[in-house]
């Protein structure tokens, strides 16, 4: 049975999957490693009301929480995913790629290398952090050597502890409730009282359908990669009330919408929600649900959730949550990536 699979020990000690579970597990402390590292930065307070991100995958998701924060705050902010970034006047330009080594963001980088002054860049090594050390580019370095996607705590610390130093203070939060949470969705939990072992054996049952509204949309998003990238399962994303017009007609049989649920969530949504259950049938809706009622722990709570249901469904689809194998040979063969990390290695040198 897959209860029996999740509970028991002996499968979380095969490599891939005990590897994973450790960095999964170190969450709570990987974000204070990157606060940390993003407070060693020597920089002074400025004014800050407009802010450029550079970030795509693994590090973008990391920009668009950050900048849903300052964002919150009155800051103009753009997430750019794209192989150019929209021109404009910025303060502050963070360049954000785990590896160092993401053609995207270093073709964007491109154009701002006259503004150096200006950027900070969030990376673990590579070309990022060279192009850094040539060109007096702040850097924060956050651990290497794990799949970027797993680095998202470290990630967002540094940028937060960052901004910090520039009198941006938004990473004040209560760590022990977090691992109050987390410690209810570790390996040794059985499924009885772990809502990701719950989840996840729902999830891999079913075809998954994602609804998000904009209070959720980034967990829900987060949920989208992760069951993709570490569970290798394809799954439909949407947002509610769009997604209420029209795909709604076509959910297949073995459909299962998974809704994550927020403090902040409003009665009209909250309605719409009730309405679809009864519609479909209480069965076919999943929510997940964080503890906390403080905005940004309550997103890393969510995270933390649709993190640990990845694992745990690609347990029980039995493939390996580490490697990525269509991405990186994407890569490879893409000719444009070459050619931008050409051009990068000539302005290094």
């Amino acid at each position: 049975m897959k209860q029996d699979l999740l509970d028991g020990e002996w499968v979380y000690k095969e490599k891939n999957y005990r590897r994973a579970f450790e960095l999964i597990d170190r969450y709570v402390d990987a974000f204070v490693d990157g606060l940390s590292s993003g407070r060693s930065i020597r920089a002074e307070e400025i004014d800050v009301k407009r802010v450029l991100f550079l970030g795509i995958g693994g590090s973008g998701i990391v920009c668009d929480v950050v900048a849903e924060i300052l964002s919150s705050r009155g800051i103009v902010t753009h997430v750019s995913k794209e192989y150019t970034a929209p021109p404009g006047e910025w303060d502050l330009i963070i360049a954000v790629s785990y590896s160092g080594n993401t053609s995207e963001t270093l073709n964007s980088l491109l154009q701002f290398l006259d503004q150096e002054d200006k950027i900070v860049a969030v990376t673990s090594n590579g070309r990022l952090a060279r192009l850094g050390e040539k060109l007096g580019i702040k850097v924060v370095k956050v651990r290497s050597g794990i799949p970027p996607r797993y680095a998202f705590p470290d990630m967002l610390g540094g940028i937060l502890g960052y901004l910090e130093k520039l009198g941006l203070d938004s990473a004040k939060m209560n760590l022990e409730e977090i691992k109050e949470f987390q410690d209810g969705l570790k390996k040794d939990k059985r499924i009885d009282e772990n809502p990701a072992k719950e989840a996840a054996v729902k999830i891999s049952k079913s075809h998954p359908i994602i609804y998000v509204y904009r209070e959720v949309k980034l967990p829900g998003y987060r949920l989208k990669c992760e069951l993709n990238e570490n569970a290798k399962l394809f799954c439909h994303y949407a947002e509610i009330p769009e997604a209420l017009h029209n795909d709604i007609e076509a959910i297949p049989r073995n459909g299962l919408i998974i809704i994550p649920r927020s403090f902040r969530e409003p009665y009209e949504i909250s309605k719409t929600i009730e309405a679809l259950s009864r519609l479909l049938g209480e069965e076919k809706l999943l929510e997940l649900r964080a503890r906390s009622k403080s905005y940004l722990e309550e997103i890393i709570e969510l995270f933390m959730l649709s993190d640990y249901i990845s694992l745990y469904t690609s347990v029980l689809r039995g493939v390996n949550p580490l490697i990525l194998h269509r991405i990186e040979r994407l890569k490879d063969i893409n000719a444009a990536y070459h050619e931008i990390k050409r051009r990068l290695d000539e302005e290094l040198g």
